[in-house]
């Protein structure tokens, strides 16, 4: 053990040494602030439609808190304000929770409803600047200007009303039946509603070519057709001089052209563009400070947003980092390919592997890549409730430990799934085998997908061509390890990379608490208005309930305990029962441990982030980037160095499934296939046993290479792809388990058709919301259904036999 000592020794104090905490840009900083400082003034300000715009604006960007503290009180002072009412109230419906914006919608829609209201055109403008369609039941109007704003709003109904608008909006232009007003808000809207076809466009870059007289017009359409030119366009003559009208806007003198151009800007621009843009927040005139504040606001806005398309980059002491890391992996692998001499070895580890090293690898191996990004995710976009399952923790303990571990450990076998053979038969065998591999390919092959897609591409900006190579090395490198040096290099790696990433975890934690000011300022005060209420029962109509929670951590590791061969082959590399029950316990406790970490971290991303919100993504709320947050932490966050040792950490969460994976399927296909059948035996008859499992190793990775490549077609969030994917067969697979070990009448015909109900039931559930339950049920219901069928199916075969 000297020669490993010495290199997890010098590992550490490589990894250690390249830390640098200079990762600041001062110029940056401060034409940021400049650019809040002034939508701030403007939100301030007196000004009543000027201060609406910038709060939309700042709203837009995520800073909701700011702007509802200061719009909540004008929604009394101005209650009877006819037409101003309105620009509160949809600054309130933008800052408000789920639950309160209904209330503010309420009010507007109130107003739409009163045929005698002077101020039904600014209800349904604000309907359609919200996104939301106008009730059915409202009455035409005979205002044309009306119609041109409902027509707009009309279009959230659905993708066909969407596009029935956008072409009505477009025949505005074609010919003189309608006014410049309404020909100028039906531009307003189709820059909002974007989506225009090339003929569409054309229509619009026609009308620019036509309107040169009526300069606010020609303004108006001017800055839709740019903002409507895709990168691929063809008509280059038109775009030519479109190009030059908008280098006439940036000459111009004039506000609305400095107003409108910042805001192409802000849709178009990039830093080479800061220096105008700050030029425009010095704008100040007495003859028209309402128009002047709003080209303030909209230049502030413009650098705000291009602000967040900048991409911020590793530096080169992160990349020696990640690759010392890498080196590391390599040379353990090598050390024990050189001291295993038995296909046991390398399976099982010899059978006498420390429970406490057990239970760390066990927790390693399925707390994945997925599950270190999903879960501070779940807490940042539904909050703490996914993390009550861990309530259920005790009762894990007891029925697994007492119940399904001691009816394992009494059958002396290699596969999990020689247990099915030897009570119910081949086919129930091959049955398993079917469900194991096909979780675990997928498994795995999702990933190795979402660890490259997600968190590498977020903080490392190459083009998403790149995924395939970066999947492919990654898987390369656990291969080699994990083919080198067996089960023991698995369970040696794991427990490095837990303290990696669990490390990580806990550095990101830290940082932010100091930004903070105190550990206790990540602690919410009071519960988010972002997540849903919190509710204590059971729904399988419900994403999130303590009930549910908890409920589907137990079945998880229940089913995973008693059916998963990545679970069984380490408790049967323990010594005895007692060994195998304290892996059990090591690894509850270690997911304890990184489950409250995770939730901390989540909770440590959602506080950095609404504090310093011009990190966030361009064009995307704070909710809808919830999953990539903390990789985007690791660059704008952590000193350089300590980055690469956190990426390495999600790289490492990857690598320690990865590995698992590749071991227990080798294993699988070694036990359960070649030695079976004769066909495929004789192809490795002339290789020893340990030969043939490494062979297996590099061939599984092979297909899990060519299936990641494939596994961006995974609809959802990344917690709801983890329990799609990685839950889909695991109740299946329990249930020829259950039927096996506790069913003393079960049947093979009745076994299997029980295990390919609950498939169909797991499916129907997953991917097509069956009777509108949730994922959070997969489990439970594919379960009982599989084994209610198996049950009566067997009790009905042994009476008719009998």
């Amino acid at each position: 053990m000297r020669g490993l000592h010495f290199i997890l020794i010098i590992g550490c104090m490589g990894l250690f040494a390249c830390t640098d905490f200079n990762r600041s840009d001062s110029a940056r900083d401060q034409w940021r602030l400049d650019a809040l400082e002034s939508l701030r003034s403007v939100l301030h300000s007196d000004m009543r439609w000027q201060r609406v715009h910038a709060a939309e604006f700042l709203s837009s960007l995520d800073y909701v808190g700011e702007v509802d503290s200061v719009f909540r009180p004008l929604a009394q002072s101005f209650k009877d304000s006819i037409y101003y009412r309105h620009g509160i109230w949809r600054v309130l419906a933008l800052t408000a929770s789920p639950s309160e914006r209904s209330r503010w919608i309420a009010k507007i829609e109130e107003v739409l409803a009163d045929p005698d209201a002077p101020d039904k055109i600014h209800a349904v403008e604000s309907l359609a600047k919200l996104r939301i369609a106008p009730p059915a039941d409202v009455e035409t109007s005979s205002d044309s200007v009306y119609d041109a704003f409902a027509l707009w709003a009309s279009a959230y109904q659905s993708i066909e009303a969407k596009n029935l608008a956008i072409e009505k909006l477009v025949s505005f232009f074609e010919g003189n039946r309608h006014s410049d007003r309404e020909k100028g808000i039906a531009a307003y809207a189709l820059r909002h509603l974007g989506g225009l076809d090339d003929a569409e466009r054309s229509k619009i870059v026609h009308a620019v070519l036509n309107t040169i007289s009526n300069p606010d017009l020609h303004r108006s359409l001017l800055v839709l057709a740019i903002l409507q030119t895709s990168s691929d366009a063809t008509d280059h003559e038109n775009d030519q001089r479109l190009s030059n009208d908008l280098q006439d806007l940036t000459v111009s003198g004039s506000l609305p052209s400095k107003r409108d151009l910042a805001l192409v800007l802000a849709e178009r621009g990039s830093e080479t563009d800061i220096p105008l843009l700050q030029s425009y927040l010095n704008v100040r005139t007495t003859d028209e400070p309402a128009l002047a504040a709003d080209v303030r606001a909209a230049a502030a806005y413009a650098m705000l947003r291009i602000d967040r398309r900048y991409q911020p980059t590793l530096a080169w002491l992160d990349w020696v980092v990640i690759v010392f890391y890498g080196a590391l992996m390599l040379a353990i692998g090598w050390y024990y390919s050189r001291r295993n001499k038995t296909a046991e070895d390398y399976q099982l580890g010899g059978r006498n592997m420390n429970s406490v090293s057990v239970g760390i690898s066990l927790f390693a191996t399925l707390l994945s890549t997925v599950s270190y990004l999903s879960y501070p995710g779940e807490m940042i976009k539904y909050g703490p409730v996914i993390f009550t399952g861990m309530f259920g923790f005790p009762l894990v303990y007891f029925v697994a430990g007492w119940w399904l571990i001691p009816r394992i450990m009494e059958m002396k076998v290699t596969s999990a799934y020689e247990i099915l053979e030897l009570r119910l038969g081949t086919s129930i065998r091959m049955l398993a085998i079917f469900m194991f591999l096909s979780l675990r390919f997928l498994w795995m092959a999702t990933i190795v997908y979402v660890t490259v897609e997600i968190a590498f591409l977020s903080v490392v900006n190459i083009a998403p061509g790149f995924v395939p190579v970066l999947s492919i090395l990654l898987i390369v490198i656990t291969i080699i390890y994990t083919s080198m040096g067996g089960l023991k290099a698995v369970v040696t790696t794991d427990v490095i990379q837990t303290i990696v990433f669990l490390g990580g975890a806990l550095i990101s934690i830290l940082i932010v608490s100091y930004d903070a000011g105190s550990f206790g300022a990540l602690i919410p005060g009071e519960w988010s208005p972002v997540w849903k209420p919190l509710r204590l029962g059971f729904d399988p109509q419900e994403r999130t309930t303590v009930g549910n929670a908890v409920m589907m951590l137990f079945a998880w590791y229940i089913c995973t305990t008693g059916s998963d061969q990545l679970a069984i082959q380490r408790y049967l590399s323990t010594k005895d029962i007692q060994a195998a029950r304290n892996s059990l316990k090591v690894s509850l406790y270690a997911n304890l441990v990184a489950k409250l970490l995770l939730a901390l971290l989540g909770l440590a991303m959602l506080t950095f982030f609404s504090r310093n919100q011009h990190f966030l993504v361009d064009g995307q709320k704070l909710g809808e980037q919830a999953d990539t947050l903390f990789p985007r932490f690791i660059l704008i966050g952590l000193p350089v160095g300590l980055s690469g040792l956190v990426i390495a950490g999600l790289l490492a969460a990857a690598m320690s499934s990865l590995s698992s994976g590749l071991n227990s399927v080798s294993t699988v296909i070694s036990e359960d296939i070649i030695k079976r059948f004769s066909i495929i035996k004789g192809k490795f008859s002339n290789l020893d046993a340990l030969r043939q499992i490494q062979i297996l190793s590099y061939l599984t990775g092979f297909v899990v290479m060519i299936l990641s490549l494939m596994v961006a077609n995974v609809q959802g969030t990344l917690f709801d792809v983890l329990i799609k994917v990685t839950h889909l067969f695991v109740a299946p697979l329990f249930v020829l388990f259950f039927m096996a070990l506790f069913i003393p009448f079960s049947t093979e015909k009745g076994t299997f058709l029980g295990g390919m109900v609950s498939i169909f039931t797991a499916v129907s559930i997953s991917f097509f919301g069956a009777l509108g339950i949730t994922v959070f049920w997969v489990l439970p219901c594919s379960f009982l259904m599989g084994t209610g069928i198996a049950v009566t199916f067997s009790y009905f075969e042994n009476k008719l036999t009998l």
